[in-house]
């Protein structure tokens, strides 16, 4: 049985995503009935939870999204 990677959408893109493509990304994900798991965060920028997700879902997820945007990501 494969195990399933999972990542913070900063993990992902190596920068912080922001509020507004972090709604999107979750909508999406639990419209696509996504297996979601949070992780606590506490850093000198951030505390709180933050999403977790496969990250075999988020390069199917960010590819779509520069296929449409002309291979640019526009956030």
């Amino acid at each position: 049985m494969e195990q399933t990677n999972y990542k913070s959408l900063y993990e992902y893109l190596g920068r912080r995503a922001g509020p507004e493509l972090g709604k999107i990304v979750y909508e999406t994900a639990k419209q696509d009935k996504i297996v979601m798991h949070q992780q606590e965060v506490n850093n000198p920028v951030y505390t709180g939870k933050v999403m977790m997700y496969p990250t075999e879902w988020l390069d199917q997820y960010f590819t779509k999204l520069k296929k449409l945007n002309n291979d640019k990501l526009l956030f």
